[in-house]
C-alpha cells in the first residue's frame, strides 16, 4: 500500500511539473577529465608570470596581459604563441615619475623601491571582461597595500602586505586604465614581521571573473586571508551587476559588488576598516560576512594553515557550467605548491562546488608538476579566453603549458 501511494505521489508531482511547463534539469555530473599532451607553449614577458594572465579577442587578434606589481599588455597576434610582445600599461593615477628602467629590467620610482618611492600603487590585473557593443575593457586587479613591511633575517619571509581587489576601465584595449576603485576588501591590518605567515597579514586578493551565457552579473571568485576563523576565509564568491560596471561604488563609498553570504548575495563587498595606506574610505563594518565556497581547515594566519587560493574561473560552453581551477599551499609559512585542483559550479546563482572536494590534477596521468598559477585557455577556434573555455582548453601552470584539458561527459 505504501509503495503504491508513493508511486501515485511521484507521478502526480511529475505531471504537475509538466502541466506548469517546467522541466527539471538533470543533476550535474562532473565530467571525465583527461590531460592530453601538446607541444610546449611558453609565455615570455619582461616580468615573468606572477598571477593569472587574462586574455581577450578584438576581431581576429588575441591579446593577453601579464602582471608583476604592474600590468603589461601584449601587442596582439593570431594566438597566444604570437602575442608575446608586451608594453607596460599605465593607470591614470600612476605617479608621473613611474616608468620602466630598461637597464635594470625593473620599475623606476616604484612604491616597492628603496630609492625615491612614489605613491604609485602596485596592481596586478588578473582578469578582464570586454563589453559587447562599445568594446570597453574592464580589468579586475589585485592591489597590495604599500609600502611593504620588509622582513630580513632572521625572518623567513621577504615582505608582508595586505591585498585588496579593485576594478579598472580601459577605452584603448588595455593600454591605459582609469581606476574605478576598490570593490572587495577586508580593510587594513597591522603588519609585523613577527607574523608567522609568508605573504599576507590579511585581506582579499588573487581574483578572477567570468560571465555565464544569460548572466546579468560578473561573477568574481577570490581568496580571503583575513582574521583567525577559517570558516570565513578561503575561496569566496561575489557578483557585480553589469549595469554598475562603469560606477561600481555607490555615492556613500560602499561597493555595489556583494559577496555570497548565508544563502544570498548580501555580504558587503567592502568590509572592515579602511586606512590611510588603502587610499580609499568606506563605512567601517565587521569582517567575515561571507560564506566561502572552499574554506581552509586551518586559518591562513596559522603557519601550518591555508589551503586553496589564486582561483581561475571560466564559463565552459561544453559543460554548461563554470570551471574553477585552484592552487593549494603546503602551509601559509612556506607557501609551497602542494598541488593544482579543479572543480565545477553548475549553478552559480546558488553556488556549490561539484565535487565538493576538488580533483587534484597531479593525480591524473601525464600531469605537470604542481606550481603557481593554474589557468585554462580556451580554444582559439571558439575565440576562447582565460574566462571562456570549451571541450578542450590549454592547461597553464605559470607561464608554461604542455597539456590540454579535455572534458568528456560521464556516461
Amino acid at each position: 500500500m505504501r509503495h503504491s501511494s508513493l508511486r501515485i505521489l511521484l507521478t502526480g508531482g511529475l505531471l504537475m511539473l509538466a502541466a506548469c511547463g517546467r522541466e527539471v534539469p538533470p543533476p550535474f555530473v562532473p565530467p571525465l577529465l583527461t590531460l592530453v599532451e601538446a607541444p610546449e607553449l611558453r609565455i615570455v614577458s619582461p616580468v615573468g608570470s606572477d598571477c593569472n594572465r587574462p586574455s581577450f579577442w578584438i576581431g581576429d587578434r588575441f591579446y593577453q596581459i601579464v602582471s608583476n606589481q604592474h600590468a603589461w599588455r601584449s601587442n596582439g597576434a593570431a594566438d597566444a604563441a604570437g602575442a608575446q610582445q608586451f608594453t607596460l600599461s599605465r593607470f591614470a593615477d600612476d605617479d608621473p615619475a613611474f616608468a620602466w628602467d630598461e637597464a635594470k629590467r625593473w620599475y623606476v620610482h616604484d612604491i616597492n623601491s628603496e630609492v625615491a618611492p612614489t605613491r604609485t600603487p602596485m596592481r596586478w590585473i588578473e582578469s578582464v571582461y570586454r563589453r559587447p557593443g562599445d568594446g570597453v575593457l574592464f580589468g579586475l586587479y589585485h592591489m597590495e597595500e604599500g609600502p611593504y613591511v620588509r622582513c630580513g633575517a632572521p625572518f623567513e619571509r621577504p615582505y608582508l602586505s595586505v591585498p585588496h581587489i579593485g576594478l579598472a576601465r580601459s577605452t584603448d584595449d588595455g593600454q591605459s586604465w582609469s581606476n574605478l576603485g576598490l570593490i572587495l576588501s577586508d580593510g587594513t591590518f597591522p603588519i609585523s614581521c613577527d607574523l608567522p605567515i609568508r605573504f599576507f597579514a590579511g585581506g582579499v586578493g588573487d581574483p578572477s571573473m567570468a560571465v555565464g551565457p544569460d548572466s546579468a552579473h560578473l561573477y568574481i571568485v577570490f581568496t580571503d586571508y583575513s582574521g583567525a576563523d577559517p570558516r570565513t576565509q578561503g575561496i569566496q564568491l561575489a557578483r557585480l551587476a553589469m549595469e554598475h560596471l562603469d560606477a561600481p561604488l555607490a555615492p556613500d563609498g560602499t561597493s555595489r559588488a556583494f559577496r555570497w553570504f548565508n544563502g544570498g548575495w548580501t555580504g558587503p563587498g567592502l568590509q572592515g576598516t579602511s586606512g590611510e595606506r588603502v587610499g580609499q574610505q568606506w563605512p567601517s563594518g565587521p569582517i567575515g560576512l561571507a560564506t566561502p565556497l572552499l574554506p581552509p581547515t586551518r586559518s591562513w594566519q596559522d603557519p601550518e594553515g591555508g589551503g586553496f587560493w589564486g582561483p581561475s574561473l571560466s564559463w565552459n560552453t561544453h559543460l554548461g557550467a563554470f570551471v574553477l581551477l585552484l592552487n593549494n599551499v603546503s602551509g601559509a609559512r612556506a607557501f609551497d605548491a602542494e598541488g593544482n585542483y579543479i572543480t565545477y559550479i553548475p549553478d552559480i546563482t546558488s553556488p556549490t562546488p561539484t565535487p565538493r572536494v576538488p580533483q587534484r590534477l597531479q593525480d591524473l596521468p601525464g600531469a605537470p608538476a604542481a606550481g603557481w598559477y593554474v589557468q585554462g585557455l580556451g580554444d582559439p577556434a571558439m575565440r576562447g579566453t582565460s574566462a571562456l573555455t570549451g571541450q578542450d582548453a590549454r592547461l597553464f601552470v605559470g607561464d608554461r603549458s604542455t597539456r590540454v584539458l579535455h572534458f568528456a561527459p560521464k556516461r
